[in-house]
């Protein structure tokens, strides 16, 4: 199924929820308050929405790990019938404002009736796609999403354009699943664990992934398992809950205030290996113990460091199309270093000078001064 098939499977879906031609959820059960209690709502936040609003679509409570504030802007990403983005708006204050974001119209025309009857000033719903937001960049405090990102076909891009329209320091609050293990294909390929928030979970590692290239910082990827209790329940008898689980993300995009070097992401593919830095077993090589200790170093100077293990973290390699390329050509390849999601290296480890200088870090143990100075 390519992207706009499976991007027309979800809107008929949810179109046909908003419409009450189909199940009021996507996970299994048609009574929409006690699925929200079951993913943490309490009583209070259920009598503050207006009728109508909560459809029971989700797997968790966004707006509560937003840490939402007077005042700030949010974006919800696949906003429906408006239900948190309602909750938002009572937390940000007639100073706030709320937009959310749907491609459904049958779901942002139920949601813009549901904010006339209560007179919402601060809340608006806008057409788009979560891939494509009709919003400008550096605008909002907080993105949010809950349990929507799955149904992506492109996650990846998802993540980026949070990113862009997050001013520096914002946050993103995402309540959604993640895959635990792979999918048996026969679930991969039904329609309807796809439009049910399963088909299209990603793995942890590929989410991260996404987020580092977005250039996200401080992120993390919280599973929870009592979470399993509730999914077995959208899909009965077909074992759903042994392969996804709801989990909590988040994650901040950095502040202008940060400096240039806490901003730099490097990223290290490593072949397999028997552990993660491959400093392990009777016969170590050198060279491996020498960059471990430069990459240390550069996580000292306030870069954020992450190393990938093809043999313990496929998914890495996959969601960085780049690296795949690079792998097609050979196995040899590899290591591939990349700064900010850019390839910098093939094939070798560079020594600390290479990498601090394509860091744009001065290495005191360099007689040279900072790429560029003159000097080197």
């Amino acid at each position: 199924m390519n992207e706009n098939d499976q991007r027309a499977l979800v809107r008929d879906r949810y179109g046909a929820i908003a419409a009450g031609a189909a199940a009021q959820s996507c996970c299994g059960t048609p009574k929409p308050d006690d699925m929200a209690r079951r993913m943490g709502y309490g009583e209070a936040e259920l009598a503050a929405v207006p009728d109508g609003a909560n459809l029971g679509l989700g797997c968790g409570n966004p707006q509560a790990i937003g840490a939402l504030q007077p005042g700030e802007v949010v974006i919800d990403l696949g906003s429906g019938a408006g239900f948190d983005c309602f909750l938002a708006a009572a937390q940000v204050g007639p100073g706030g404002r709320v937009i959310g974001i749907d491609m459904t119209h049958e779901m942002l025309a139920k949601a813009r009736a549901n904010a006339a009857t209560v007179g919402h000033a601060n809340v608006e719903f806008r057409l788009g796609e979560i891939e494509h937001l009709p919003v400008a960049d550096n605008s909002a405090d907080v993105v949010m999403s809950n349990c929507v990102i799955n149904l992506s076909p492109a996650k990846a891009q998802v993540f980026a354009e949070a990113f862009r329209v997050l001013k520096p320091g914002g946050r993103l609050a995402v309540s959604d699943v993640v895959g635990l293990k792979p999918l048996p294909a026969a679930m991969v390929s039904d329609a309807g664990l796809l439009c049910g928030c399963v088909g299209g979970a990603a793995r942890p590692a590929e989410l991260e992934a996404w987020m580092r290239q977005a250039g996200f910082v401080d992120i993390r990827i919280e599973e929870t398992p009592e979470s399993r209790e509730l999914i077995k329940d959208w899909a009965p008898g077909q074992g759903v809950e042994d392969h996804v689980v709801s989990a909590v993300i988040t994650a901040r995009k950095p502040g202008t205030s940060e400096g240039v070097a806490a901003m730099k992401k490097l990223e290290v593919y490593d072949p397999a290996m028997c552990c993660s830095t491959g400093v392990c077993g009777p016969e170590v090589d050198p060279a491996l113990v020498t960059f471990a200790a430069d990459l240390k170093w550069l996580a000292e100077q306030g870069v954020s460091v992450t190393r990938y293990n093809l043999g313990q973290e496929p998914q890495a390699f996959v969601a960085n199309p780049e690296v795949v390329r690079e792998m097609e050509i050979g196995m040899d390849r590899l290591p591939i270093i990349a700064i900010d999601g850019h390839i910098v290296s093939i094939g070798i480890y560079p020594t600390r000078a290479q990498l601090a200088a394509k860091l744009g870090i001065k290495d005191p143990a360099s007689p040279c001064c900072t790429p560029k100075s003159g000097c080197c």
